[in-house]
């Protein structure tokens, strides 16, 4: 409890990819992750949001202590069209409240971002801003191509956080809380 107290509140976003590709078990295994995270996190006292992206940022939850709001966003996810991590970060950005805290942002994704002229760049770009406000920034990638993972690893490069690329969807929830205890 003393060494919580010390280190303060940790506030987690996670943004999971409702795209077309996320259809079938790698949506449920997600969410499933993300209920997990929630779960786990709010049973510390810490702060969880949530943003769930698509085409476009779908829907974003401010880091809160309500499960039961989290639980109803998460188990409604179905996934559309394409992936826009640009927005999401941005969104991202905008749910961390400033101040002296551990703010940590969870992106899980299959693919490379699709939307806009130059993606990839422009998401670099708002992951170099999000690190600017001291937001660390983890990726997991669901079973991500060679192009996806090199952006993948520069993400998390420039957000100081932990790439994990997964092959088995069993293993979501546990990497998911595996990040999120490095950062508590």
């Amino acid at each position: 409890m003393y060494e919580k107290q010390s280190r303060g509140q940790t506030y987690i976003v996670y943004g999971l990819d409702a795209s077309g590709s996320m259809k079938g078990k790698k949506i449920e295994a997600c969410k499933r992750a993300g209920i997990a995270l929630a779960y786990n996190a709010i049973n510390k006292k810490d702060k969880v949001g949530l943003i769930v992206f698509g085409p476009g940022v779908k829907e974003a939850i401010e880091p809160t202590l309500d499960f039961t709001r989290l639980l109803k966003e998460i188990t409604k996810i179905k996934p559309s069209k394409e992936t826009d991590i640009v927005a999401t970060l941005q969104k991202a950005i905008e749910l961390f409240p400033s101040g002296n805290i551990t703010k940590h942002f969870i992106l899980i994704t299959d693919a490379l971002p699709t939307k806009g002229d130059e993606p990839e760049k422009a998401t670099l770009e708002e992951a170099s801003t999000a690190r600017s406000k001291g937001i660390t920034i983890s990726l997991v990638g669901i079973n991500l191509d060679d192009k996806g993972k090199k952006l993948a690893e520069k993400i998390v490069e420039i957000g100081e956080g932990r790439l994990y690329v997964v092959k088995n969807l069993e293993n979501v929830d546990k990497i998911l809380l595996e990040d999120y205890y490095s950062v508590c």
